[in-house]
């Protein structure tokens, strides 16, 4: 298999996916789409990255909102088929693309590293920054995939529209913390759960084809390049883990970032109201107290358990992994427009990149490898992409550049809790309250969180979770459990090594107050909030392949503590909720929980840890 694609890379037309997936020859592929391809990539100069040039400035569109647009969603979904048939030895091709962020952790563009890591810098104030060229340059790939297509169409009048559409499309993001549109299709978009798709081709035929958006098919697997994660195709937490032969459970991913989105949102709007330098903001290791981007990014990517998504080192393979962080990025340009005068500072690596060392200092200037802005080599920075626009994007929220009020109302809209405080009185509305209330200094309302700080790095990607009542004994049911009330997750692996202490929040005052309607909760009192937390509060610790962590030996330094802050509530849309006084922390309310007979006090036969050494069988996923 590898020397007939070997063979073909060079070949002046480009084969679609679904030719390479249903076996169908050369000779039938069709003929509009064969002629239609981004040119071959010249190995031995530099690649620019310049993101779309030359068509304007257009919005990033959430996948659903992108999908109301027929003629620009064909148009997506045939070239992200096309983007994932390139041949894999491009340096321009989806799987050479996807390869930059972990393994098979080998040189992209002539720069040169070492070590079994990827280029990502995970815990760095260059997070956030590092993957604004990143998905410019997977975007740039794939606009003149689209733009080749809208060219090839036969019909004149059907050619001008897509061609109209082409220059406006950019990369969609999926945002997994707002209120789905659709209750049934849930969070996690119907159009990435499909295993095979509808779609026009230019000559005017419409076929079925695998979805592009469901899953990536590698042309060929090497076995060398990932260790014993052998399955042919990316899979979503897969029904068996240790399988040789296992399929995705997409519905089940659904429901479990369905269950955390209340707790995505709470934390999303908290990030987007409430100012921290963005050092602190937009990392974990860099002592933010009310949660970071970053952190709120793991919790997707533990969200897919110990298929592609939840594995440092192979999670941009699978397409989702490209539109969550696209969303990443818009959370970060929308920050950027409401705290201009924040942004990177110096700060020491707290662990080692492919191409950065562990220990250096790095900041505004310091360059972001692997990726070249001309082609004479220099590369961007922190400095040079903090403008998205420069890359041909913007975001809805930001179109027309708001005023803050403006802006304010968009994430209001967006991510405000029905419940921004519990009331003594019993409101279960921030919308009931005098303006003297909310201006007064006494305030009017608590804000209840959980902090939970966790070391970043045991080695494995884990989350401590949050319940209001008992949960399941079995801890395979707890990321869906009925008592479910969020987690705080770190992205990590066995390759991956620091000391980073991460500190973020889960958000209980929204779900407290449905406890209270319930009739569960007496009243907003403290004295009553704190005892009904002292009976009803669990966390346990949770590994992201479902084995627990006992309570009793948890990772060093982890502790989760209940605490409260008074707030004044907001009297209109252009306002958020202002946090008055200082945390009062409530520490006997000490967190009940439960043993398992799954339960580990470290990582050690666990199946994401089987991935890693080569102990559980290879295999190819159905």
């Amino acid at each position: 298999m590898k020397s007939f694609f070997a063979s073909i890379a060079g070949a002046a037309t480009t084969l679609s996916l679904f030719s390479i997936l249903n076996s169908v020859s050369a000779a039938n592929i069709t003929e509009e789409l064969s002629q239609c391809g981004v040119p071959k990539t010249d190995e031995n100069s530099y690649w620019s990255i310049v993101g779309v040039q030359g068509a304007g400035i257009y919005p990033r569109q959430e996948l659903r909102q992108l999908e109301k647009d027929a003629k620009t969603w064909n148009l997506f979904l045939l070239a992200m088929a096309k983007f994932q048939a390139m041949s894999q030895e491009d340096k321009r091709s989806y799987y050479k693309l996807a390869a930059i962020h972990g393994a098979p952790f080998e040189p992209w563009d002539m720069v040169k590293g070492e070590g079994s890591m990827g280029y990502c810098p995970h815990g760095s104030n260059l997070f956030g920054p590092w993957h604004r060229p990143y998905l410019a340059g997977f975007e740039q790939v794939l606009h003149e995939h689209v733009v080749s297509i809208a060219d090839s169409w036969k019909n004149e009048k059907e050619k001008r529209e897509y061609q109209t559409a082409a220059m406006k499309f950019r990369l969609p993001y999926w945002d997994s913390a707002m209120d789905p549109p659709n209750s049934q299709e849930g969070v996690l978009p119907f159009s990435v759960r499909e295993e095979r798709i509808s779609v026009n081709h230019p000559d005017g035929t419409t076929k079925e084809i695998p979805n592009p958006l469901y899953s990536y098919a590698f042309h060929p697997l090497d076995p060398e390049d990932f260790s014993s994660l052998n399955w042919k195709t990316t899979l979503r937490l897969p029904v068996d883990g240790k399988a040789a032969v296992t399929t995705s459970q997409n519905g089940e991913v659904n429901s479990r970032v369905g269950a955390q989105q209340v707790n995505n949102r709470d934390m999303v709007y908290k990030l987007l109201t409430v100012y921290q330098p963005f050092n602190e903001w937009s990392n974990k290791a860099n002592g933010g107290k009310i949660g970071n981007l970053e952190t709120l990014h793991d919790g997707i990517h533990n969200s897919f358990g110990v298929g592609h998504m939840g594995i440092v080192e192979m999670s941009a393979y699978d397409p989702i992994f490209w539109f969550h962080h696209c969303n990443v990025d818009r959370l970060m340009a929308i920050y950027q427009h409401r705290y201009p005068e924040t942004y990177v500072q110096d700060s020491t690596q707290a662990r080692g990149t492919f191409a950065i060392p562990g220990g250096s200092t790095q900041g505004l200037k310091s360059s972001l490898p692997p990726f070249h802005m001309n082609a004479k080599g220099d590369m961007w920075t922190s400095e040079t992409i903090r403008n998205w626009e420069s890359f041909g994007y913007t975001y809805p929220e930001l179109m027309g550049k708001p005023d803050n009020d403006t802006l304010t109302r968009d994430i209001n809209r967006l991510y405000k809790a029905s419940t921004q405080g519990l009331n003594k009185n019993n409101t279960l509305t921030s919308r009931e309250i005098s303006y003297a209330q909310a201006t007064n200094m006494t305030a009017d309302a608590w804000d209840w969180m959980a902090e939970v700080n966790m070391p970043s790095d045991i080695r494995v990607t884990y989350a401590v979770r949050g319940f209001l009542g008992k949960p399941s004994d079995n801890p395979l049911d707890w990321a869906t459990d009925p008592n479910y009330v969020g987690q705080v997750a770190s992205l990590s692996s066995p390759r991956m090594d620091s000391d980073i202490t991460v500190t973020a929040n889960i958000v209980l005052t929204d779900k407290l107050a449905e406890k209270r309607e319930a009739g569960e909760l007496e009243s907003f009192e403290q004295e009553d909030v704190i005892a009904y937390l002292k009976k009803e509060w669990y966390w346990q610790i949770q590994q992201v392949d479902g084995a627990s962590i006992s309570r009793m030996e948890p990772p060093k330094g982890l502790n989760v503590t209940i605490f409260s802050v008074p707030v004044k509530l907001p009297t209109s849309d252009n306002e958020v909720p202002v946090w008055t006084g200082a945390f009062e922390y409530h520490k006997d309310i000490k967190g009940n929980h439960i043993d398992t007979n799954a339960t580990q006090t470290v990582p050690g036969t666990s199946t994401v840890q089987q991935i890693y050494t080569g102990t559980y069988p290879t295999g190819t996923a159905v």
